[in-house]
């Protein structure tokens, strides 16, 4: 996933940025060009309009595409694995929960996928609804209280995700334990996947794989996000490379 999240993301800076109807974008216009390129930069664009766009309008032109999608079960599948770098990644600008979301009910709807390949889809779309900028930080076994009950609490809180396994994972946590722009704050470090837990000064671990595994997807990593004092989210995730 981390590839081609990459390739979207290259993408998705070289396309514009035009105007206009979003829900006469696939008018006329082949799925799958000769160079699948030229249609997965399609999608880029594509996918920065609809964020940009009226929400009613944008989750329109996403029933118009996978109306079309479903004449060509090779474009589906194709398709559906391009949702996932446009809207879910953390490498692309276009992340966004509501229009994933519907990319996913789609696929639900549509039967195209087995219950087996949906089954990621699925999980994707509960994760990505956690830890929204403006939405109160959702961390197992963390309460942030409120702003009566937190005065002598930080005001902000670092919340790192990481992957035991994963060596740049650890060199953040080192990193970001003495950075400057986070004195003061709280610093906890959310760990999926299995692997001795780090002996890194200056965090709280969280390591209850079940409870983290329902909030945080262990291929999203390092990222973190961070809180005001009453655990509503300020920063949302940001890459911690």
């Amino acid at each position: 996933m981390r590839r081609l999240c990459i390739a979207f993301l290259a993408l998705a800076f070289l396309c514009s940025c035009n105007s206009g109807d979003l829900r006469s974008f696939w008018k006329d216009v082949p799925l799958l060009e000769t160079d699948i390129r030229v249609s997965e930069s399609r999608l880029a664009q594509f996918a920065e309009l609809a964020v940009r766009a009226p929400e009613s309008e944008a989750l329109a032109s996403l029933d118009i595409l996978f109306d079309r999608l479903k004449e060509n079960e090779v474009a589906y599948y194709v398709y559906c694995d391009w949702m996932d770098g446009a809207f879910y990644s953390i490498f692309s600008p276009c992340r966004n929960a509501r229009l994933y979301s519907k990319a996913v009910d789609r696929m639900a709807l549509d039967g195209i996928h087995s219950n087996s390949s949906l089954a990621p889809f699925l999980q994707r779309r509960e994760w990505i609804q956690f830890n929204q900028k403006g939405l109160r930080a959702t961390v197992p076994g963390v309460s942030f209280g409120n702003s009566e009950t937190n005065r002598a609490m930080p005001q902000k809180t670092l919340v790192l995700v990481l992957d035991l396994s994963c060596p740049s994972c650890r060199e953040a946590l080192t990193r970001m334990a003495s950075a400057p722009e986070w004195d003061g704050a709280r610093h906890i470090a959310i760990c999926c996947n299995y692997g001795p837990v780090p002996d890194i000064p200056g965090w709280e671990y969280i390591s209850d794989k079940e409870a983290v595994s329902a909030v945080f997807d262990p291929e999203m990593t390092p990222v973190y996000f961070v809180t005001d004092a009453d655990g509503i989210v300020e920063t949302p995730y940001t890459l911690a490379l």
